[in-house]
Formats: structure tokens, sequence, C-alpha cells
């Protein structure tokens, strides 16, 4: 828990800065929107958060400091995880049930049978471990490396690595890994993007298509929240983004809707979200 309490320290200390990094600086444009650091504000936190236009090539940063700065990946490894489970035969579709061992997980919604759909909707952290253990530490690490998930490190647990080990990614890699699976570049069947594009569904509003995952690391001293995704509408995009959110508040009460919140309203301000 102080690994977290310093990485949260870390990031609040440089969330006023707002530089690009100069190998950035290429074909792609790069716009930076520190005034709607205000979003954050007005929720009692501090963040950052990436977009790109993959179809302008055009990147928006607000503390764009932080776009290469890692951090655990939390439960936003539930896309990669949920690939990796319907890939290697650990579950062979969205509706396989995995039986409740019988735990308090601390929420009503988890402490249940669960299928992948089910869990990837309440992010249950439990049901991917199992799919992990599955699979099997060398398989696991195999499909990390082979992917380039973040820094791929397994240490501290692989079957729990994306909350309280060694696994980290940047904003920067999670937009990267995302416009991967949207174009189908990773070493994954057509079936298996097709169960979980549909799985990561969390919006569909007939003009515009959210396909998005939450995270939370949470310590003694802190929490790391994220919202992941992309947007998809008929005209213009896809767009993606990765909303980092921060506090050292451990009682922080609206930390979990925040995420999400934060996320939709930059969004919205960029004409990216109706």
């Amino acid at each position: 828990m102080h690994l977290l309490h310093g990485v949260v320290l870390s990031i609040l200390a440089t969330a006023c800065t707002s530089t690009v990094p100069e190998e950035q600086r290429t074909t792609s444009t790069h716009e930076a929107r520190q005034d709607l650091s205000r979003i954050y504000a007005q929720h009692q936190l501090s963040g950052s958060f990436i977009l790109h236009d993959a179809a302008r090539d055009h990147w928006v940063y607000i503390d764009s400091s932080q776009a290469d700065v890692a951090t655990l990946p939390a439960s936003t490894f539930k896309i990669f995880g949920s690939l990796f489970a319907l890939e290697t035969g650990a579950v062979p579709d969205a509706e396989h049930v995995i039986v409740w061992d019988g735990n308090d997980y601390g929420r009503p919604v988890a402490n249940r049978d669960q299928d992948l759909r089910s869990a990837y909707d309440a992010s249950v952290y439990w049901y991917y471990r199992e799919v992990v253990r599955r699979a099997g530490p060398e398989v696991f690490k195999r499909w990390l490396d082979t992917v380039h998930y973040g820094n791929a490190d397994t240490s501290g647990g692989y079957d729990r690595c994306w909350v309280r080990g060694g696994l980290r990614i940047t904003p920067r890699e999670q937009i990267r890994f995302l416009e991967q699976v949207h174009r189908e570049e990773l070493p994954f069947s057509p079936r298996t993007y097709a169960i979980v594009k549909d799985i990561m569904v969390r919006e569909d509003t007939l003009s515009h298509v959210m396909r998005a995952k939450t995270g939370w690391a949470a310590g003694d001293q802190g929490s790391i929240g994220w919202y992941v995704g992309w947007v998809e509408a008929p005209h213009g995009g896809p767009w993606f983004f990765a909303n980092r959110v921060l506090t050292s508040d451990t009682t922080h009460a609206t930390f979990a809707e925040a995420r999400i919140a934060i996320a939709k309203e930059v969004l919205r301000e960029l004409g990216v979200w109706p």
C-alpha cells in the first residue's frame, strides 16, 4: 500500500504540468486543454486525460505530463483478461459460468455465480483471477509479452498482479492497446474480438456507442481510478480515451461514479459524446 501512496503523491505533485514530449511532436497534432482540469476540481479530485482522434491523428491532453506515467491497470485489465480468457479456452464463451466459492468479496453483486459478461459488467475480481489460474502462469505471462500489455510484469502474484502486484500501464499505453483491439491487430481470433467488443459496450445512444472499462486500485493512503475505452459514431472518430483520477482521501464518497462522470464531461466538452 505504501507503493500506491507514493505513486499517488508523485502524480499529484506534477498535476499542473501540461507539456507534450518532444518525441511525440511528429506528424500528429497535439492540443493541451488544461482549462478542462476544472472538471476534476468540481469533483474534488485530481487527474489527467488523454484522447486520440484516430481519423485525424489528433491528440488532446489534460496534464500531458502524466501520459507516460505508469500505474496499476486495476480492472481496466479485464479488457485484456476477457480476450485472454476466450482465446486460451479458459472460458468458452461470454455465458460460461464459474461458480462462486462462497467467500465474501465485499459486494453483493460479486458474491454469486458469474459468467464472463456479468463479471466484466460488475468488475468481479475473483472471476478473472480464476481465469488466469486456469490458464497458468506461463501461458499468462506469454500472452502479456505477446500483446505487450503495459510492462507485462507478473511479480507480486501472477493471479493478482493487476491490482496488487507489479503490472503497470500508462495512459498512452492504454490508448495503444485499445486501438489495437479496435483494429483487431493483436493475435486473437475474430470470434474473440466480436465477443469482447460486445461485452465492452457501456452505452449506445443510437448515434454514439461507448465501449469502456473502469478500474480502481485502492490502498490505505489513496486511490487511483480509471475509465478507458473508445467512442464510435457515424461521422468522425473513433475516439480513444484514458481518464485517470486520483485522491488521497480514502473516504471520498463519489470516487467510483466520478471516474465515469469526469470522462463523459470531458468528452462532451471535446464534442465527442452527446
